[in-house]
């Protein structure tokens, strides 16, 4: 039991470690607010530059980033596609849903990546999960993490503009992008990208029929 609980507590402290890297995405909310959609893109492009040639030093194994997980060894580390995500979020949707998806992305996954930390059978999309196209993550991190977004656009709504709603298809797009692994050619897309593309994508169609 004692063997259990700190096997537990080092999950818990090393997703920690990283949720508060993940964090970092909410300068592009920030930026959109305060900046406006142009120059957050253009940053967003120029670390992205910077970042892909950090990576490649990486993959060729002449540095050591950490805080990468065991499945990005040898494969594109998620902060990449975070940094997709967010630049195709901020050029292809509108400010308001920008802003509403990256803090998805950002404070929601946080949320369910530390409810996943203390449950088994999240990793859906790591070297252990289980094969096949039905990989997804338990009811209570699903819940958790709809519910989390659910909050997050009512309380982002008075800075974003956009109603209930889309800020409810959002959630829902956001909880299915995290929980369920979407299996392409042997490999997982990144949840990195995949909750602000589609969430945005989806509040944007729900915004033009609205």
């Amino acid at each position: 039991m004692p063997e259990m609980a700190l096997e537990w507590q080092a999950m818990l402290v090393k997703e920690m470690r990283r949720k508060a890297i993940h964090l970092s995405g909410l300068s592009v909310p920030l930026g959109l607010i305060f900046l406006g959609p142009e120059v957050t893109a253009i940053a967003i492009a120029l670390v992205m530059a910077a970042s892909l040639l950090l990576e490649a030093a990486r993959l060729r194994g002449k540095i050591r980033l950490p805080e990468i997980r065991d499945h990005e060894e040898t494969r594109v580390a998620g902060y990449i596609y975070y940094m997709a995500g967010s630049l195709l979020s901020v050029l292809f949707f509108p400010p308001g849903i920008a802003i509403t998806a990256m803090l998805f992305l950002s404070l929601g996954d946080t949320v369910s990546g530390l409810a996943g930390s203390i449950l088994k059978n999240c990793d859906v999309r790591g070297a252990a999960a289980p094969a096949g196209r039905g990989r997804i993550k338990p009811l209570p991190v699903l819940a958790v993490m709809f519910a989390a977004c659910l909050l997050i656009g009512y309380l982002a709504s008075g800075l974003s503009g956009i109603s209930f709603p889309i800020y409810l298809a959002g959630a829902a797009a956001a909880t299915f992008a995290d929980g369920v692994a979407i299996i392409i050619r042997g490999k997982s897309l990144d949840d990195n990208f995949s909750i602000p593309v589609f969430s945005g994508a989806l509040m944007s169609a729900v915004a033009l029929i609205s």
